[in-house]
């Protein structure tokens, strides 16, 4: 048995400081790390999460039967009055206090414990006598594996099938390593941080899968392939077909991402045996932080959020440096996956830190154009991480208080089980556009560096536009014909109507899509445009067509339009693009026919399914070793045959697969392989590009696509709907408007409606002195005589004669007009209404320019009738003005 591990001395501290129970010698001893010495107990052990790592063998261990105590210790082991597999809880005591006892021992990793089925397959007679242990060493420190052995072949010319022979024999082997960890796990101060590189390990025994990151607990456990979860999950499992050193060529290495919306899944749930036994690839699995863990994003300092993905890129990183020690190419990286997995592949292909070193990527049914693969309106984010606060129980008043809440006072099993559905978009969680962000500083927290936080710095689709990624790359994707099927299989309303749904229904969820994908412009347009999109005009009422259109609709959305976008993008580029459209099923599950093609059915044939031990797969899906058809076989066989090609030659079909091939898209012949079957498939064009236009194109840029989304709030004061927001805004705008309006014609009114006393006043403080009026007295006619009463309206001062001198000024005076009543400006002697000043100045108006001249004295006292006296001959010299025929006379 070989020994296991020694890790570095912090880690095991707090490991050892972690289980608090009574620890071993050398383990940990008052807080500070004493290495062990060769010959104790648990020399190259340790304990964590109750699990046993290292190669310590408890009394009386019985290596051919390690599940079971032995209640006869000196009996002949080989003797089967224990059976094999039977597990006796006796044998394992985890009691501390039971530590250095008989059966005080914790069991060990995987499959140094005894045969696992799950891991190893169905347990034959010679299993147990076959070879098991391998090891490699990587620049982190050794890792040890185990073989796998497989017992069928999926070549259509080996004429092997299973159950032909009463004898099996060994088809392949897969050198296997699972649960390598490839950063530290992100606990404690590392929730809502970028992953940190693993410190390194002298040894360790990849010989289990690791925990699965959190996620909903009804998506884990034994029968669903999901053993263990903990929040300690940054691992990941290698598949290769020998390790030994010395390959002429090595192999390419094909990652896969696994998808499930970004917040649940495994690594775990993708065996890759039979894709690296039999065509010469590297297969790596991986896990990452999904959920809240992974991508809660504050748009701020506080958590920015797009940890999976930084998970993710870790494990590219890892796989670059270490991957030549399995026997793979560093320089030939595929990453693949579907659904999350697709579009995180997609994304990774053009971020800085992992764009040179990949170097192909299969997208199944995904892509990082789609508004759910990459998020990049920040108040979306914002929005769905608030509501989950709200769901918790945390305070939302501020960033800090929600990740503190969030960090420290709820445990990951309960960020991770807990579902909602967003209030925008179709998936709560993913990846978000962080160029805006800001991002902690070097001296906020130790360990970690402001370049940590960063992910991209420009949208996918302006980088591919600029050609930022690695400039070997080739791509290849597919879609199936029903892919959003799931949506209504899992709709649990709908089981008792048989999974029939009807118009109203249509109608129901075409409102919730418009108003949760945030077509806010014109919601009552975007309905109408959907709805006779998406309506089939023969027989609308069909309740079979209409949910087929309901799937179209929502497989569209989702993601063939997003993909048809992505291929256009890359056409462009120059970049060799293959896509197929799978039309074909397992038949083996025997789907009923509104849902045979749907989400991910390519996992089965990827995997190698029909050809692997069921032990192999989840127990609760009930598969059968002889199950499978011959199109099933054949379906698995082209899948990995294909996408093992595209790995090592960037194209699919390198030679032709049981009799077909792909042919490369062009711009304006966008070529696509039709999966129907191994028999009848063929090379198409162009596949739904006008359903695909009306999401990519007509919505967006005709009717409108708005994404204003802003956090909930708690305050009636506060918005609670985006066109709220406009509407408050823009009313607050007109009325300040209207005010200004008003006060502007307010003003503008006062100024022409001066009261005319206030004007004659003004005009009066003209003739207010003395007049001076050079003239021939001799032919001043018409006046009468003027009373030397101070009282008198009219009274004239006039200077001493210069004829000589002057020009002749002859006045005319002309009366106005006389109201119906009398004003007190009025003459008190004649009634007149006109002052002679109106008179005067009506003649004097009409005066040559330059022949009157005026000279004004020092106002003289007003009389009571505020109207002005007018200037007098010199002093003895009086004249009285009076009215006859309704013409002034002055007497001089």
């Amino acid at each position: 048995m070989a020994a296991r591990c020694v890790l570095p001395a912090v880690l095991l501290a707090v490991l050892g400081a972690g289980v608090g129970q009574v620890l071993p010698p050398g383990l940990n001893r008052g807080g500070v790390y004493i290495p062990p010495n060769p010959g104790d107990a648990n020399y190259r052990t340790y304990i964590y999460n109750e699990r046993r790592y290292g190669s310590a063998f408890p009394t009386n261990y019985n290596p051919y039967d390690p599940y079971v105590r032995d209640p006869f210790p000196n009996r002949n082991p080989f003797d089967n009055q224990n059976p094999q597999g039977v597990f006796n809880p006796n044998y394992f005591n985890p009691d501390p206090s039971l530590i250095n006892q008989p059966g005080g021992q914790l069991p060990l990793p995987g499959v140094l414990a005894g045969w696992r089925p799950d891991l190893q397959g169905k347990m034959r007679p010679d299993s147990l006598q076959l070879d098991r242990d391998v090891h490699v060493q990587t620049t982190y420190g050794q890792v040890q594996g185990f073989k796998a052995y497989l017992y069928d072949n999926p070549d259509p010319l080996s004429g092997y099938r299973p159950g032909q022979t009463p004898v099996e024999r060994v088809q392949a082997v897969v050198h296997t390593f699972l649960g390598i960890p490839y950063a530290q796990p992100p606990i404690n101060e590392g929730r809502f941080k970028p992953p940190r590189a693993h410190r390194g390990w002298q040894l360790i025994q990849a010989v289990d899968f690791g925990p699965a990151c959190p996620q909903p607990v009804r998506y884990t456990g034994a029968a669903k392939g999901v053993r263990d979860m903990d929040e300690d999950c940054l691992y990941l499992n290698v598949y290769s077909r020998t390790t030994v050193s010395g390959l002429a060529q090595k192999f390419p290495v094909m990652v896969y991402i696994h998808g499930g919306e970004f917040y649940k899944g495994a690594s775990n749930t993708f065996p890759g045996h039979m894709l690296a036994a039999f065509f010469d690839v590297v297969v790596v699995t991986i896990n990452y932080r999904l959920g809240a863990l992974g991508f809660l994003s504050t748009a701020d300092l506080e958590s920015p959020g797009n940890y999976g993905v930084l998970d993710q890129a870790m494990a590219i990183n890892w796989v670059y440096d270490n991957i030549d020690a399995f026997n793979g190419d560093r320089k030939s990286i595929t990453l693949f996956g579907p659904g999350a997995g697709a579009a995180s592949a997609g994304l990774l292909m053009v971020a800085p830190r992992t764009r040179d070193k990949v170097t192909r990527v299969i997208a199944q049914s995904g892509s990082a154009l789609s508004d759910w693969g990459f998020i990049i309106d920040q108040y979306r984010a914002q929005n769905t991480s608030r509501v989950f606060g709200m769901l918790m129980g945390c305070s939302i008043d501020s960033s800090w208080r929600l990740v503190d809440c969030l960090r420290r006072g709820r445990s990951a099993f309960e960020l991770g089980n807990a579902e909602f559905h967003p209030a925008v978009g179709p998936f709560p969680w993913g990846p978000v556009f962080d160029r805006n962000f800001t991002k902690p500083r070097d001296n906020k927290y130790e360990g970690w560096k402001e370049r940590d936080w960063h992910f991209l710095n420009r949208t996918p689709e302006a980088l591919i536009k600029q050609g930022l990624f690695n400039r070997g790359l080739s791509y290849m994707s597919g879609v199936t014909t029903q892919e959003a099927a799931y949506i209504i299989s899992q709709n649990e309303s709908l089981v008792s109507v048989h999974y029939e749904v009807n118009e109203r229904f249509m109608e129901q969820k075409i409102r919730e899509m418009v108003a949760r994908f945030n077509y806010t412009l014109n919601p009552g347009g975007t309905y109408e445009a959907i709805k006779y999109m998406y309506t089939y005009h023969p027989d609308p009422r069909n309740v079979t067509h209409i949910r087929d259109q309901y799937i179209h609709m929502m497989s569209d959305y989702l993601y063939r339009a997003p993909n048809d976008k992505m291929i256009k993008l890359l056409v462009e580029q120059n970049v060799p693009v293959f896509m197929y459209v799978l039309n074909t099923t397992v038949e083996a599950l025997n789907l009923p026919e509104w849902r045979k093609y749907p989400h991910d059915i390519e996992h089965l044939f990827l995997t190698g399914a029909p050809f692997m031990d069921v032990e192999f797969l989840p127990k609760e899906a009930n598969y059968d070793r002889l199950m499978w058809t011959e199109n099933d076989r054949n379906m698995s066989y082209f899948f990995m045959k294909a996408f093992s090609d595209f790995a090592r030659y960037g194209i699919p079909s390198h030679s032709q697969i049981l009799g077909l091939h792909f042919e490369v898209a062009t711009p304006g012949q966008l070529k696509y392989l039709n999966l129907n079957t191994t028999f009848n498939s063929s090379v198409l064009m162009n596949y739904r590009q006008t359903e695909c236009a009306f999401w990519t194109s007509y919505l967006p840029h005709v009717i409108g696509h708005l994404v204003p989304t802003y956090p909930p709030t708690t305050e009636w004061w506060e918005p609670r709907q985006p066109l709220q927001i406009a509407f408050w805004s823009m009313s607050a705008i007109c009325l300040l408007l209207i005010v200004a309006v008003v006060a502007c014609c307010i003003l503008w009114r006062n100024a022409k409606s001066i009261p005319q006393n206030e004007v004659d006043m003004q005009q009066d403080r003209y003739y207010s002195g003395d007049l001076l009026m050079m003239r021939d007295e001799s032919e001043i006619t018409g006046l009468g005589g003027a009373s030397e009463n101070p009282s008198h309206l009219y009274e004239y001062r006039d200077t001493p004669s210069i004829a000589e001198k002057q020009p002749q000024l002859k006045v005319q005076m002309h009366t106005r007009p006389v109201p119906a009543e009398p004003t007190k400006s009025a003459s008190v002697k004649t009634g007149s209404n006109q002052s002679l000043k109106d008179s005067v100045k009506d003649s004097v108006n009409g005066f040559p320019s330059g022949e009157p001249r005026v000279e004004t004295r020092p106002p003289l006292p007003q009389p009571a009738a505020s109207v002005p006296v007018p200037a007098t001959r010199p002093r003895g010299t009086l004249s009285r003005t009076h009215l006859e025929g309704g013409i002034p006379q002055t007497e001089v």
